[in-house]
């Protein structure tokens, strides 16, 4: 079994690298995005804000902000689930898009 390239890397930094891969930056020919672009681009921005949000919930426990250990459990398993659903559709898109550049016509 091979190891993804992506596997070491943080969740952020994989996020980054899922955008790169897929293409979600602005078209030079155009300078416009398409609606696909857009809902990708605002669906990346929700998992960051996911985790980020989770981030925030547990540096607030191990300072002792908060003591609702419940809250921070279920942003963290929001924000992981999210991030591993990302790249697994992120992953069959790519896989998916390699197999039809290699159909012949």
């Amino acid at each position: 079994m091979a190891i993804e390239a992506t596997s070491f890397l943080k969740p952020i930094e994989r996020l980054e690298r899922i955008e790169t891969l897929t293409g979600t930056e602005k078209t030079e020919k155009t300078g416009a995005e398409t609606d696909f672009e857009k809902t990708l681009k605002e669906k990346i921005q929700e998992v960051r804000d996911l985790e980020s949000a989770s981030n925030q919930l547990s540096y607030d426990l191990a300072m002792g902000k908060t003591d609702d250990l419940t809250s921070v459990m279920i942003a963290t398993t929001k924000a992981q689930t999210a991030i591993e659903l990302t790249t697994q559709v992120t992953t069959r898109a790519v896989n998916a898009y390699k197999e039809i550049m290699q159909m012949n016509i």
